[in-house]
């Protein structure tokens, strides 16, 4: 088979894009990178050049020479969540496969107008990187609710410290204290993190769900890239760093959502999240809630009940020779070769409703238009 020719916006020399996507275009044969565009034609061709792609690799700076080339089978974008419509509406209009980073726009009416002009343009594939999905250790514990491990599933409760959201923050993630940007600790670290919750326990709520936010801090110290410099010690910051969930899933299993920004206690897990069940009790932990990143210190545990012991438990890594931010993307992008959609445009529409619903809960309108 053929490779898949990909065009690639956003593949700067920092960021996201050369940890995530890179390492698996660069390594498998199911891909070629043909065309670059990032926001200058000199930024393509130093990414070209520091990457060591071929010369032969396209150079672009308009989202537009992308959905124009006819030697392009696939666009993927990686750049800020509120520039993913304008950089991807030109390949949608033109019918090109596209794959994009969660959220898929910086507010729902966005997501809506994305999906719209993804089935306008009769897209084939067109794809939402909540790539969790593909993590082995979220398929291991979903296999271990699934198989009667704890019995039958009572409830659950997430608890996590965002790490960004705190006091502080540094210049690259200065955006982040924007809440109509759409890129905060609400719509990535909690959008990811119940996109995985509901992947194990099911997706759907039967009764409600009920949800607090907030800010708790209006103004942050903004620090330089090493944050060894105060740029500013009274950054405003409209974005919301508590996030509270409760309701009951379709599958009948009450859950509890907390997430909170900045760092966790001294000495204690980022991350603790509970199954409880019948017969037993599955632990999750790391020091972060990004299981679709992936944490070195990932553990889950299985408390049995009938014997009052618990055990570590394991699982096969999946791409292991890549970095951990390699990985799970890895995974999406086999998928995709094979016909097999992580997330559907129409999945994370509905991810961004429920989205707006948690907004709306706490009674502000800051997610719906554009």
């Amino acid at each position: 088979m053929a490779p898949t020719r990909v065009g690639f916006i956003g593949l700067s020399k920092v960021g996201w894009a050369p940890k995530a996507h890179l390492p698996y275009l660069q390594s498998s044969p199911d891909y070629e990178i043909v065309a670059i565009c990032n926001s200058t034609v000199e930024s393509s061709k130093e990414s070209i050049k520091a990457y060591g792609l071929p010369s032969s690799v396209k150079a672009y700076a308009n989202p537009q020479d992308i959905a124009n080339d006819k030697d392009i089978d696939l666009v993927v974008c990686s750049v800020r969540v509120d520039r993913h419509y304008a950089t991807i509406a030109p390949s949608l209009k033109a019918g090109k496969d596209v794959l994009v980073e969660w959220p898929l726009g910086k507010n729902l009416a966005e997501a809506e107008e994305l999906l719209k002009l993804k089935n306008e343009g009769g897209v084939k594939n067109a794809v939402v990187d909540l790539q969790a999905r593909q993590a082995p250790i979220v398929k291991k514990i979903k296999e271990l609710v699934d198989s009667g491990t704890i019995g039958e599933v009572l409830s659950s409760t997430w608890t996590a410290a965002a790490g960004l959201g705190g006091a502080s923050i540094t210049a690259a993630y200065q955006y982040t204290a924007k809440r109509d940007v759409g890129g905060n600790i609400v719509t990535i670290h909690f959008g990811h993190s119940i996109d995985y919750i509901q992947a194990v326990l099911g997706y759907g709520f039967s009764t409600g769900p009920k949800t607090t936010i907030a800010n708790r801090r209006p103004t942050i110290t903004l620090l330089d890239n090493d944050a060894t410099t105060i740029l500013n010690p009274t950054l405003p910051n409209t974005s919301d760093d508590t996030v509270f969930l409760t309701g009951t899933l379709t599958s009948s299993i009450p859950i509890s959502v907390s997430l909170r920004g900045g760092a966790p206690f001294k000495g204690q897990p980022g991350l603790d999240w509970r199954i409880a069940g019948s017969k037993g009790e599955i632990r999750v932990t790391a020091s972060g809630p990004f299981l679709q990143i992936g944490l070195p210190d990932m553990k889950v545990e299985v408390h049995d009940h009938a014997s009052d012991k618990v055990q570590e438990v394991e699982w096969e890594e999946e791409f292991a020779a890549l970095e951990l931010p390699a990985r799970n993307v890895a995974s999406v992008y086999r998928e995709l070769k094979a016909g097999r959609i992580n997330c559907t445009f129409e999945d994370a529409v509905e991810r961004h409703r429920l989205i707006k619903e948690v907004y709306s809960d706490s009674g502000i309108d800051a997610y719906g238009g554009f």
